[in-house]
This record gives structure tokens, C-alpha cells and sequence, in this order.
């Protein structure tokens, strides 16, 4: 039978995303909550609720599944939680403990998977082929697509992009390792240079961004300074899109794409950052830098949500033996 709806989870490092969806990709009813901090039962807790609330009154006939975006590597033929870098989710069987507290399908995926997915079916990477996306946000994640189909690796352990080593030399990642993109870029990363100009009287729109208190310096604060024309926040911006487009290079000379989609919360704020990345591969990479047109994602929060929804309806008519 082909259902009307499924329910796509996006659980990031910040806050976590449930949306209703119909097959054409509407959001029919969405909640969003900040990402509990209490440990792995305090996700699972959040995922039941926020499925609770979008699902309301509707059958379990009616539902195709769950697909769940998950900021980890994840084994997609086993569903389980390989490593975790910034949620305490390895090793704990998601799929199983949602499965039997809401008995419907469930599906995992990694949460740059999904959005890549949700970019495909219904945003700026339609009709594409070849083509990766890039999430940059509390940590930075990736998808990519070969032949119009997903390319997850040998076990879905594949697209960490935010993991490409930049400088070997370079400071600690959240996953233990040093130098790796995600230490640049991520979230995390830009508070704390904004931290650091904020202790200075160069940085004071930086601190003036963040209500004058240097703890309370998020990246958003430097993207807000540097919007307003900061030079020490567009500096930050510009130092991390230097590096960002360095790994950029990478991508594009390993594998060719016709298309490169930049995302996440980060992505589509942070114009200096992306504009300068732009700049360094367009300069650097190779013959295949003519083929890459690169793109904003459309979608903005909701690649999510709506790539785990067009997981589950995939996985629900595999089972039942039809065709998109």
C-alpha cells in the first residue's frame, strides 16, 4: 500500500526536528526542541515526543515510517550507531529503542545523508546526478550522490567530510583527532575565535553581539559582527573559509562533481566563510573546478527533516515492492 505520510527526524548537535511529510515533500505539521543534554535517553525521550506531537491523530496505517537523521556513523545494512562525535549515541541501538516504544518502521541515516537526500528530492540539487553537499554547523557533515543514487561507502560509514584532515598539525576535533576540518568550521570552533577577539578591544562588536558577555559569544555572534561590516569577525570568517576551501580542492579533484551544495546552519549564514571558500578552489583545484557549479541548498532547516521523510517512504515501498 502506498502511504500518505512519513516522519522525518533531523537530530543535530543544537536542536532536533521532527516534521509529518506527504510524498510531494509538504510539511504538513513540524516541532522543533533544543537537543537534550542528559545522555543518549534524553535524544531517544526527544524523538517519541516530537513524533508524538507531529503524528497527532493520524492511524499507524497511514504512516510509512520513521526516518531518522543522526549527526553519526552510521552501519546503514546493520542500523546501528558506529561513532558519535558530538552526542552520546554510539553504540546505542536508536533504531531498536524507537522502534518499540512507537512500533513503526524506523530507518537511520547519517544527518548529512538525509539532508543531501532532502537536497535531491526537493531543493537545489534536483536533477543532479553528481554532487555533494556539505553541512556546516555545530559539527560539519556531508552527502553525496554518484549516479543519481546515494553513496553511503561499504557500510554507510562514508561522507565524513568534516573529518578530512586540513593540518596535520592543527588543533583537536571534537572526535579526539587533530587538524580535521570540523576544528576550523564547526560551531564550536568560530565561537572560540570569537571569544578570543572578543578579550581584546578589537573585538568588541564581536562581544557587543553576543550582549557584552564573552562567554556568551556563539558563532552566530561573529556572523552577526561581520554582517554589520566587523573586519576582525569577517577575518575569522575568512581565515575558516580559507581552510574550508582547502578541503574543497580535495573534494572536487577525487570526485568530479557536477554540482556542490553548501548547507547547514553555518552554509547559509555565513557569507564570508563560503564566499572565500568559493575563492580558494576556484584558484586551487584542478580541471574539474569548471564542472563544480556551486549552490546554496534551498531547503535551509527543513533538509533534514525532509530527507529522512523521503528515507522512510524509500525503505516503505522497498518493503512493499514499489516503484517511486
Amino acid at each position: 500500500m502506498r502511504t500518505s505520510y512519513a516522519v522525518g527526524i533531523d537530530v543535530g548537535g543544537t536542536r532536533i526536528a521532527a516534521g509529518l511529510v506527504e510524498r510531494k515533500g509538504r510539511i504538513v505539521s513540524e516541532e522543533r526542541v533544543l537537543t537534550p543534554k542528559n545522555g543518549p535517553f534524553g535524544v531517544i525521550d526527544a524523538i517519541i515526543d516530537l513524533t508524538s506531537a507531529v503524528v497527532g491523530d493520524l492511524h499507524a496505517s497511514e504512516i510509512a515510517g520513521l526516518g531518522i537523521g543522526l549527526p553519526a556513523q552510521i552501519d546503514f545494512r546493520r542500523q546501528s550507531v558506529e561513532f558519535c562525535t558530538n552526542l552520546p549515541l554510539a553504540g546505542v541501538d536508536v533504531r531498536g529503542l524507537v522502534m518499540h516504544r512507537l512500533k513503526y518502521e524506523i530507518t537511520i541515516d547519517n544527518d548529512g545523508h538525509t539532508a543531501a537526500l532532502g537536497e535531491f528530492r526537493f531543493g537545489a540539487a534536483k536533477g543532479a546526478r553528481d554532487f555533494l553537499m556539505v553541512t556546516l554547523g555545530t559539527g560539519v557533515g556531508g552527502g553525496m550522490f554518484l549516479g543519481g543514487e546515494p553513496y553511503r561507502g561499504s557500510r554507510g560509514l562514508g561522507g565524513e567530510v568534516g573529518h578530512t584532515p586540513v593540518d596535520l598539525d592543527g588543533p583537536e576535533c571534537p572526535c579526539g583527532a587533530r587538524g580535521h576540518l570540523e576544528a576550523y568550521v564547526g560551531r564550536p570552533a568560530l565561537a572560540a575565535k570569537g571569544r578570543e577577539a572578543a578579550a581584546t578591544r578589537k573585538g568588541r562588536a564581536i562581544l557587543q553581539a553576543a550582549g557584552g558577555d564573552i562567554e556568551a559569544v556563539t558563532a552566530e555572534s561573529v556572523i552577526d559582527a561581520a554582517r554589520e561590516g566587523d573586519e576582525v569577525a569577517l577575518g575569522i570568517l575568512r581565515d575558516a573559509g580559507e581552510v574550508f576551501g582547502h578541503a574543497l580542492v580535495g573534494f572536487i579533484n577525487v570526485l568530479n562533481p557536477q554540482l556542490l551544495v553548501i548547507g547547514g546552519g553555518v552554509g547559509e549564514s555565513a557569507d564570508a566563510l563560503v564566499d572565500r571558500a568559493i575563492e580558494v578552489m576556484g584558484a586551487e583545484a584542478l580541471a574539474g573546478r569548471k564542472d563544480a557549479r556551486v549552490v546554496r541548498a534551498e531547503l535551509g532547516n527543513d533538509a533534514g527533516v525532509l530527507g529522512a521523510a523521503a528515507l522512510a517512504f524509500d525503505e516503505h515501498d522497498a518493503r512493499e515492492g514499489l516503484h517511486r
